[in-house]
């Protein structure tokens, strides 16, 4: 190109040191060049500043001209930027696009901006010049340069590049050996800085010239080959022309003989690029045109040969049942030939997902598997983690290997470099694990869609270059990619393509199209006793987002505990002989789809940040909120259904009768919510409930319609997957006390509660049994305290930092009443705050439960639609001594932080059912159904420090944030309600802790019978009796006939648990099997569960 300073200018280096500013990795024009800093147009306050070199002024040049190397991100939106100088200097230019422009000044100085490319995003890469009159400069003395952003609201952007752009040479021996008439080079590249007019130049290694080269004005990049090196040594370079010499010094080593496996695959995203409906589809396609891509390059080179690895196993277990079968046997024979890779994830799925769901996510690989098509490959993309349970079933399932493409936007990534290890399970099975680079590494960072062999050739070879310098132990390395730079990309064979440009050039490194098995294999065999054993849990960064859409993940979470019960309950009918309707299998399997849909890791639209009201972006919210909704919907109807098979087995009482079940594997007491229609208890009168030896339990009226009244209900001792029977008698008068007096405190026999009325929150927590308070008094925030969190940007979570921000109270908060009842004594408060939709935006009510030890925490709120980054929390500052924090994740329990990966997200958690804070004497456990995030130690958001441990006892529930750029919700709206359901023990055992969360989220089911019968003997009892006490019954899912029960359970305290069951109703033994996760019976199992393992079983019900 064409120089664009003036001859007469004197040119200066515009960059040589950073002064402030956010560092940020991006590409740029200049290969190999990523290290920047950038500012965006979302804040004024934004801003970055810079030194120049200090222009000489020596040659009486009329004007310097600084230059440096610079992109402006003008996609996202036009946005005002504005420069200065410490000489107050002063320049407004825009984020429009525009590929070159001039703003000139008074007094002569002039800013200008020159693209020389624009990459993928439409986005510009340059130089920016800033040219000032030499009499304004002073000599010697570096100029300040600094660039401020705008508020517009617009993730728009400039970057300054860290790049001294001087005359010279900077030499890079790459691991590489080029062909060349007939002989083999060793490959330098030489980027050469050159600020003159266009000419030729001559290279010579050692006196002997090398390479004729052409010089553009700027940066140049130039390939040498040298003579192969068996040792180290150093060679002289000159580069040379008639106006211009450079002399260096490059150490050759010699080249490590690399091979690359390139793995393409589709990353599936249900939506994101286009709508669900459409992308859906789009993926089965992908499936025919990879066969036909195969059929194309038959006659490749091996190496060149199309392959492709279906990244999740949807889109082939539908392909298997809707494609003809000449075209499944197409797909068949070219998985048997190596060319197209099925693998065993259903989707990417997040931590939202509980253990039942993920297990049957696994269905489908089973389905194909027993087709004939091996599946011994999992692979989980994007998401930066996977949960624990996944290993143990991946163990049953014969899947050997896991590809884990993380990515770091917004997260850290667990290892520095790609890392293979022996991944363990909580009960010590391992797979072999690859923490792979970014799934579409071959394209974000080499470019091989664009088709340029420079390019490609040079971000390859960087990029082992650095794995060397990370000292990357291996010779080998998968490399991920898609066919384009898109999520959901077609599959193409321009791999190939490049692949065949490469080896007309390239002796080494070797690369080659290959599946991820493939790759596994081999490594397995050559390094597979080097590789380390790593175990711990792999919680993931990107759980936060599902914090924008709160209502459909509670909703989601409610539906998933249900179904746990739901399909128990069946189960009971399946144990008694009850035949099971037809269909029922199908109906379990609708409500799984459904959870999968919801909670498979994508939310919405690419742009739904940028554009939250845009047609896509809705469309797309609500057809992923469809999911939630459905799930729900069928759950209930399932629940139905099994109701009505179980109460076949009783025979109404003289009285109405209340029938609860309990389908968790442990005698449990716990409050029901029960609908009874007032035709049963008059309205006004008050729900009398007897168990079979008259004594009347605690029940409390919540609410009532025309209808009919809720009412909670105590109910103590229900047996271990059982039922229990209790009558129904209308009681005259009111069970609870009203009052709009505002007591000091809410005590029983075993707590006492202090509020602190100024701030709506509690001031004391104390245990009568333990002596211990609960509540640290020097904690900033009281325990259950409202913290609105806004902050003035969303980029700067983006730079993985938080440092504008502000965090409020509620605005006003005040008592409203308190409830004396039989079950519960509760003290209500509302509040309002400018997120809320006033009045009374915000409530919050303390109940203390008078039947056993248990406080619930109830939270209100009707939340104002705010696309502004904006989030809440609610403060729980616990005060245990020594304590340290436990947590249910999917499949285990770990003390926070330290029983994970190091890297993985240690700011916040999904929580599983429970969380606790333990020490040696004392546990404190809290359960929440809706609200799963949560933060431990302190609010940690902005943190992300790798291998971080929390640094109190203190917690903070974190219900919504809108904080992400892409996929999630910029805005919730309208009215949501969570619970927080606490109890504190001197019993510090898992088993405790596990059994409150449990039965805190999975609902006992109920049915109220009329009366006017002759009733039976069947008061109470178990369906299924032996359930051992350190286990945790998971799920449990009838068979279509109801021959056979799927169980699946989890042992809780490290201690091996044998299985002995037997039917409860008849005494008779039950006939148990080992099976897989899919239900698949498997040879060889006996009935025990190792210390903390997940296992399935099935159970012969004898009908």
């Amino acid at each position: 190109g064409q120089p664009f300073i003036n001859s007469g200018d004197e040119l200066v280096n515009g960059y040589s040191a950073k002064i402030s500013g956010t560092d940020f990795d991006y590409h740029s024009f200049i290969p190999g060049l990523r290290q920047s800093i950038i500012i965006r147009a979302e804040s004024a306050n934004d801003f970055m500043e810079w030194e120049t070199d200090a222009p000489s002024l020596t040659e009486k040049k009329k004007y310097a001209a600084f230059i440096w190397v610079a992109a402006i991100g003008s996609s996202p939106g036009n946005a005002p930027m504005y420069l200065t100088t410490d000489l107050k200097h002063r320049f407004g230019f825009n984020t429009d696009g525009r590929e070159e422009w001039t703003i000139e000044s008074d007094d002569g100085s002039s800013l200008s901006f020159h693209s020389l490319m624009t990459d993928q995003n439409g986005d510009h890469h340059g130089y920016m010049i800033l040219r000032i009159p030499s009499a304004k400069l002073i000599r010697g003395r570096p100029l300040r340069i600094k660039v401020s952003g705008s508020s517009s609201h617009l993730t728009s952007w400039y970057m300054t590049y860290k790049q001294q752009v001087k005359t010279g040479v900077t030499l890079n021996p790459f691991p590489a050996l080029i062909k060349k008439d007939n002989t083999i080079l060793q490959l330098v590249e030489a980027g050469i800085f050159y600020f003159g007019e266009e000419t030729d130049c001559k290279i010579y290694a050692n006196n002997k010239l090398v390479s004729n080269a052409h010089l553009n004005f700027g940066y140049n990049n130039v390939s040498i080959g040298l003579p192969e090196v068996l040792k180290p040594l150093n060679i002289n370079l000159k580069v040379l022309t008639g106006n211009f010499s450079v002399s260096t010094v490059v150490t050759l080593n010699p080249v490590r003989k690399w091979n690359v496996d390139l793995i393409q695959h589709s990353h599936t995203d249900i939506g994101y690029t286009r709508s669900q409906t459409e992308i859906l589809a789009e993926h089965l396609r992908y499936i025919d045109y990879a066969l036909d891509y195969c059929d194309a390059t038959d006659n490749y080179p091996d190496n060149a040969k199309f392959r492709w690895t279906c990244e999740a196993s949807w889109p082939v277990d539908e392909f298997l049942k809707c494609r003809p079968a000449d075209q499944v046997r197409r797909l068949v024979k070219r998985i048997k030939e190596g060319r197209i890779e099925v693998t065993g994830m259903y989707f990417n799925f997040d931590e939202i997902p509980d253990e039942q769901i993920l297990a049957a996510s696994l269905k489908a690989a089973g389905r194909i598997s027993a087709s004939g098509i091996p599946v011994t490959l999992a692979m989980q993309n994007d998401v930066n983690g996977i949960g624990w349970c996944m290993n143990d079933y991946f163990n049953q399932l014969g899947i050997k290997y896991l590809n884990m493409g993380t990515h770091g936007h917004r997260a850290l990534i667990c290892f520095d470099k790609p890392t293979m290890f022996w991944w363990e399970s909580p009960s010590g099975k391992r797979i072999l694990t690859f923490r792979a680079e970014h799934y579409m590494t071959g394209n974000t960072v080499f470019g091989i869609q664009n088709g340029d062999l420079n390019k490609f050739q040079y971000n390859l070879l960087t990029y082992l270059k650095n794995l060397e310098t990370l000292k990357y132990p291996f010779d080998e390395i998968a490399i991920q990619l898609s066919g384009y730079l898109t999520d959901n990309s077609p599959p193409s064979t321009l791999p190939s393509e490049m692949i065949k440009k490469w080896d007309e050039v390239f002796e080494w490194p070797k690369i080659s199209n290959t599946t991820t098995e493939f790759f596994f294999r081999k490594m397995e065999k050559e390094h597979g006793n080097d590789f380390p054993v790593i175990r711990g849990a792999w919680p993931d960064w990107w759980t936060d987002g599902f914090g924008s859409a709160a209502r459909e993940t509670s909703v989601t979470r409610k539906a998933a505990a249900s179904f746990k019960a739901n399909t128990g309950a069946l189960s009971m009918a399946a144990v008694a002989g009850i035949k099971l309707p037809v269909g029922t299998q199908n109906k379990i399997d609708l409500v799984n789809d459904a959870l999968m849909f919801y909670t498979e890791h994508t939310t919405g639209y690419s742009e739904s940040v940028r554009e939250p009201f845009s047609q896509p972006t809705m469309e797309q919210r609500a057809l992923k909120e469809s999911y939630a909704w459905e799930a729900n919907r069928r759950t209930s109807s399932l629940g139905e259904d099994a109701m009505g098979l179980l109460q076949s087995l009783f025979k109404r009482e003289k009285e109405p009768s209340l029938i609860v079940f309990n389908t968790l594997n442990w005698k449990r007491s716990g409050q029901a919510v029960i609908y009874v229609d007032h035709q049963i208890v008059p309205r006004g009168s008050t729900a009398g409930i007897y168990d079979s030896k008259g004594t009347r339990v605690p029940v409390q009226a919540l609410s009532e319609r025309s209808d009919g009244t809720y009412w909670a209900v105590w109910l103590d001792d229900i047996p271990a997957f059982g039922f229990k029977k209790y009558l129904i008698r209308p009681l005259n008068g009111e069970n609870s006390k009203f009052s709009r007096e505002a007591p000091q405190s809410l005590e029983n026999k075993w707590y006492k509660i202090i509020p602190d009325y100024s701030k709506g929150t509690i001031r004391s927590w104390s245990d009568k049994d333990l002596s211990l308070e609960f509540v640290d008094r020097n904690s900033e925030y009281g325990m259950a305290e409202f913290i609105l969190e806004q902050l003035g940007n969303r980029s700067q979570m983006e730079r993985k930092m938080l440092v504008d921000f502000k965090r409020s109270p509620l605005d006003t908060i005040w008592f409203d009443s308190v409830t004396e009842g039989p079950v519960f004594n509760s003290i209500r408060f509302f509040g309002e705050s400018e997120t809320t939709i006033n009045p009374k935006g915000y409530s919050f009510e303390i109940r203390l439960y008078n039947t056993e030890k248990r406080v619930e925490i109830v939270c209100s709120i009707v939340k104002k639609s705010i696309t502004d980054p904006e989030s809440f929390y609610i403060a729980f500052p616990f005060n245990l001594k020594d304590g340290k924090h436990f947590t249910e994740v999917q499949g285990g329990i770990i003390e926070t932080g330290k029983d994970q990966i190091k890297g993985s997200s240690s700011d916040w958690y999904t929580v599983q059912n429970f969380t606790a804070v333990r020490n040696s004497g004392a546990q404190l456990v809290m359960s929440c159904n809706e609200m799963p995030l949560m933060q431990f130690g302190a609010i940690n958001t902005g943190r992300y420090q790798a291998g971080a441990m929390p640094q109190s006892t203190h917690l903070f529930s974190w219900p919504m944030n809108n904080y992400w750029v892409t996929n999630f919700n910029a805005d919730q709206r309208g009215g949501h309600t969570w619970t927080y359901c606490l109890t504190t023990s001197g019993d510090i055992s898992d088993s405790y802790a596990s059994r409150f969360g449990w039965g805190s989220r999975v609902p006992y089911l109920t049915r109220i019978l009329p009366g006017e019968g002759t009733g039976d003997d069947k008061t109470e009892g178990s369906f299924i009796d032996g359930w051992p006490v350190n286990v945790i019954l998971v799920s449990a899912a009838p068979s279509d006939d109801g021959k056979t029960i799927l169980i699946h359970l989890r042992e809780t305290d490290g201690k091996e648990a044998r299985l002995s069951l037997k039917n409860g109703l008849t005494g008779n033994p039950l006939e148990i099997s080992g099976a897989d996760v899919t239900g698949r019976p498997v040879g060889n199992s006996d009935n025990i569960l190792k210390p903390l393992e997940s296992k399935f079983f099935l159970l012969k019900t004898g009908f």
